[in-house]
């Protein structure tokens, strides 16, 4: 049983914020910077401008009008993480407009059956599963190398997969589950198709990050020392990661064609009650349910600005920005240190180099 003295103490020191679908009570000092999130989700919710599918269908036909005539090749997208969610609806508005889709994922028979329903919505055949686990370096290598063997091309990398809020895990390879998957994983497949990406100019890599990244720190001790985990805390960094990759990946690849921007797409409607401590269920329960209804967006809604980073004529050669709510947003200052995020780098070659060797 909670203690009503301790929930008071909590509150007052807190604010209780939905990050990606996921309760959490976050120091009040954050909270101004992430409350455009909850005005933005409230706002959709009662229709405030043009619907998410028409928003959706729009950016579709943007795409489409701008750059149909460029050229009759078939454009090459991947999406990881591809086969629910966000990365579903994005793989589909890619293949509306015009893309053939590879959706990297674990799992081929869930993919199979995201293809399956993915043809009997746009009817295209224009989806494409191949294996990918972010959390195994073979498998990423594995993966470069037969999208290579069966590609010269690739237009578009998105890099929509992660995990989020588990429990301490590591990868297959030794790195905490979340820093391993969500950043140096992504971290390895994009560098490794750099060379396409360029080759295939302009191109673009969209990397999914969150405004949780505001809770993260870029911190090495955080990230490599399992004493100090803490699932909330090292999602965050995760993300921040994410971001600062991005942003220092940009300015590598300036002058090339190859644009790279990264995104938060919205906190979506989940089910939250398992990520509430079953002590304070009781408690808590009909409080998030009522907050969840008003507060979050749908999967669609949640997946516009995936969409539009992706496919927006007017995005064409826009780099090293970070988007929310189909806008540009501000970041953490740590993700705009080019000192960090050139660290970062140095460091995530390291542990790849460390880890490799296991």
């Amino acid at each position: 049983m909670v203690g009503l003295g301790s929930l008071t103490n909590t509150f007052l020191n807190n604010a209780l914020y939905y990050c990606d679908g996921n309760p959490i009570l976050m120091p009040l000092f954050q909270v101004t910077a992430v409350s455009s999130e909850m005005t933005y989700s409230m706002l959709s919710k009662i229709n405030i401008g043009s619907s998410p599918q028409s928003r959706f269908d729009k950016y579709v036909l943007d795409y489409k009008k701008a750059y149909s005539q460029i050229s009759d090749s078939k454009k090459i997208a991947i999406v990881t993480g591809a086969n629910s969610g966000i990365g579903t609806i994005t793989t589909k508005a890619l293949g509306l407009a015009g893309f053939h889709v590879i959706m990297a994922c674990r799992s081929k028979e869930q993919t199979e059956d995201a293809i399956s329903k993915l043809k009997l919505e746009t009817d295209l055949d224009c989806f494409e599963f191949m294996e990918l686990d972010l959390a195994s370096f073979a498998s990423i290598n594995t993966f470069i190398k037969n999208f290579k063997k069966s590609y010269d091309k690739l237009h578009l990398l998105v890099n929509n997969a992660g995990v989020m809020m588990c429990p301490y895990a590591k990868t297959k390879d030794g790195l905490e589950m979340q820093f391993g998957t969500n950043h140096v994983g992504h971290f390895i497949l994009t560098n490794g198709l750099v060379d396409t990406l360029k080759a295939s100019a302009p191109a673009r890599v969209v990397v999914l990050s969150s405004v949780a990244h505001y809770g993260g720190s870029y911190d090495k001790e955080i990230i490599t020392d399992e004493k100090l985990y803490n699932k909330v805390k090292n999602y965050g960094t995760s993300k921040l990661a994410n971001i600062m990759f991005a942003n220092e990946l940009s300015r590598r690849l300036s002058g090339t064609g190859v644009t790279v921007n990264s995104l938060h797409p919205g906190s979506i409607n989940t089910n939250l009650s398992r990520h509430i401590d079953p002590s304070a269920s009781s408690v808590f329960t009909p409080v998030f349910n009522v907050m969840k209804d008003t507060l979050l967006l749908s999967p669609l809604a949640g997946t516009l600005t995936s969409v539009m980073v992706a496919l927006s004529p007017e995005l064409e050669g826009v780099t090293g920005k970070y988007f929310a709510h189909e806008g540009e947003a501000n970041v953490l200052s740590e993700a705009l240190d080019e000192a960090k995020c050139k660290d970062l780098w140095n460091f995530t070659e390291e542990l790849i180099k460390k880890h490799s060797t296991k």
